[in-house]
């Protein structure tokens, strides 16, 4: 996702009729280090079949254009509804249009193995992600746009480091409220991610005017974008699209969006028959009085660390952060009532302390680690080593280990 800058959003309509003078909270170097894809990540399998535009008859064109014309109707109409009806309701010619078309029919047979894993994945994520929307007056449909951006995966990172359900790069995540530091990425949070991307979609479509102008932005960057609308001349998507170098995949991202939101709300009409969806995202908060290992309150709410590793995944560290109070962690439903009762009894759970450790002569970073009961590895993790040669003079930062109050 884009970067961001620090002027102030001053709504504008249709930014294709003339020059763009006013961004959303975006600076354009930021945003095109959207453009590359998410590494290390299940990733949806895509159609490669593009649409050249520049020999498309006046006809489908016209077509084309007819498209986003409904389905801007379409988005309207839902954000005008009160909450509980706010719902997309794709109009029979958005459903029918060639290239939704075709996007449906890939998806329910050549790339059905993939997607059918996705939805499944959904399960987890969606209730969570449609209820933010909703409560920000947006479709709840535009879950699927972090879908398509991270297919549900909150800890994955793109090669130019946007992060998260929602990819975010970092100066647009800090701009939209996110904490980023050596301690928390609130970019992997799904809960405050979903409402920084709901008010980045937001804030796109005052500065665009047009929704499917604002998810586009949102996938490709608005400095790609506008980009595209001053180099082309072009006075519609479609004509952007033959005239301006996007990617293939911001290309045909309205119709893929449309083909992909049919699909997960109504799987059953599209093939998907046998789908195990996840169980919904579900905890509960408590308020940490002291900064903590993770495996300590894990044992005090009786439960496994990695569990609690999945339910906090904004957690760089072993800990929470040092020094810092009031810090908040989830926990399965049910367990904060016994982490609070077992918490005031077995007071030897202890916080988490940071010292900083002169490299002598003779040390190296074994027996530096062995001396604090760390391992080499996470000494050179903690203090960002690439190796493990220290020199002599060298300050290390130690974390002390400890869940009941002995330096081992």
């Amino acid at each position: 996702m884009g970067g961001a800058g620090d002027q102030p959003i001053v709504p504008r309509k249709n930014p294709l009729a003339t020059g763009l003078d006013v961004k959303p909270r975006t600076s354009t170097a930021a945003a095109e280090q959207k453009s590359e894809r998410i590494d290390g990540r299940d990733t949806i399998a895509q159609p490669t079949a593009s649409f050249p535009q520049s020999t498309q008859a006046r006809r489908d064109l016209e077509a084309d254009n007819r498209l986003l014309d409904l389905l801007e109707k379409d988005l309207d109409k839902a954000v005008e509804q009160p909450k509980e009806r706010r719902r997309l309701q794709f109009s029979k010619e958005v459903v029918e249009h060639p290239k939704v078309r075709h996007f449906l029919n890939y998806y329910s047979n050549t790339g059905k193995a993939s997607f059918q894993v996705l939805l499944a994945r959904s399960g987890k994520y969606l209730p969570m992600i449609a209820k933010v929307l909703s409560d920000e007056g947006l479709p709840e449909e535009l879950a699927y746009l972090a879908l398509l951006e991270s297919q549900f995966v909150v800890n994955t990172t793109s090669r130019n480091g946007a992060v998260g359900l929602w990819q975010f790069v970092t100066t647009t995540a800090r701009q939209y409220g996110l904490r980023i530091d050596r301690w928390v990425d609130e970019r992997r949070d799904p809960v405050k991610s979903t409402r920084a991307a709901a008010a980045y979609l937001k804030d796109l479509h005052a500065y665009y005017g047009r929704w499917f102008l604002a998810t586009a932005a949102y996938n490709a960057g608005p400095g790609t974008i506008d980009k595209a609308l001053q180099q082309s001349g072009a006075k519609d998507f479609w004509s952007i699209k033959a005239k301006a170098k996007l990617r293939e995949e911001t290309r045909n991202f309205v119709p893929k969006f449309v083909a992909i939101s049919l699909i997960a709300r109504d799987p059953a009409a599209y093939g998907f028959d046998s789908i195990r969806y996840e169980a919904p995202l579900n905890y509960e908060e408590v308020e940490l009085h002291e900064p903590m290992k993770l495996a300590a309150v894990a044992e005090l709410a009786e439960m496994e660390v990695a569990r609690l590793r999945d339910l906090n995944p904004a957690l760089l560290r072993d800990s929470t952060p040092p020094g810092e109070h009031g810090f908040r962690v989830n926990l399965p439903t049910g367990k904060a009532a016994i982490y609070l009762a077992k918490g005031h009894v077995e007071k030897e759970a202890e916080p988490v302390a940071v010292v900083t450790h002169e490299v002598k002569r003779g040390e190296t970073l074994f027996s530096i680690a062995r001396l604090y009961g760390l391992t080499v590895r996470r000494l050179m993790e903690f203090n960002g080593l690439r190796t493990s040669q220290v020199n002599i003079g060298q300050k290390l930062r130690i974390l002390l280990e400890g869940i009941r109050g002995k330096l081992r």
